[in-house]
């Protein structure tokens, strides 16, 4: 009997910390994963990178949420997915999106966040700071930012950048831009760029692979 209780007694907090561990993988609580996490593949993913830099690849239409504490993510998206990830403060977010997904960044509290946008997707990057990334294809690219931000539209792409001031917007090919400033005036600098205020080195202009 009392080899009996002590089996139970090692046994019983092992399989509460089983039980625990598998909660922390449930798509309702989210999973640390650092630095790979697995691939979401058609399915519906929650992962939390606490820390260091993290990768999530989603495809086959799955459906994922990154959360990024650490010092920086890079998110995966294709084959008509639907990916968000969000970014804390100091940490850096890059969204690659592409075979017709969805994807949005939400990195207002980290910002530097870089913005990947391809095959027919449609993507939405709302940054506080330091934040860029192209467009295209017949991709639709949405950017909105407080400062220090730009956005390349190239092929039959349509880019969208609301700011206030120091950013700009840069087109190439058949690609339609849109810019609003809300504290600066839109400036034309030539050559598909299009400013709010003072005009960047064309170098600045960040563009996507064609597709």
């Amino acid at each position: 009997m009392k080899r009996l209780a002590a089996v139970i007694f090692f046994c019983a907090p092992a399989f509460l910390m089983v039980a625990l561990g598998a909660c922390g993988d449930d798509e309702t609580e989210g999973g640390n994963c650092d630095p790979d996490c697995a691939p979401c593949v058609g399915e519906a993913c929650s992962e939390v990178c606490e820390a260091g830099d993290c990768n999530l690849s989603c495809e086959q239409g799955a459906d994922c949420d990154l959360q990024c504490l650490g010092e920086g993510c890079a998110l995966d998206c294709g084959s008509k997915s639907t990916c968000h990830q969000e970014c804390a403060p100091g940490s850096s977010c890059d969204v690659s999106c592409e075979g017709q997904s969805t994807c949005t960044a939400d990195c207002t509290a980290g910002g530097d966040c870089d913005l990947d946008c391809a095959g027919g997707s449609d993507c939405d990057v709302q940054c506080l700071t330091d934040c860029g990334g192209g467009c295209t294809g017949n991709s639709n690219c949405t950017m909105a930012c407080e400062t220090n931000c730009g956005i390349g539209c190239t092929g039959n792409g349509t880019c969208s950048l609301a700011c206030k001031s120091d950013c700009f917007v840069c087109c190439q090919g058949s690609g339609t831009c849109d810019l609003t400033c809300t504290e600066a005036e839109v400036v034309d600098c030539g050559g598909g760029i299009k400013a709010c205020g003072t005009c960047p080195d064309p170098s600045a202009c960040e563009f996507s692979d064609p597709d």
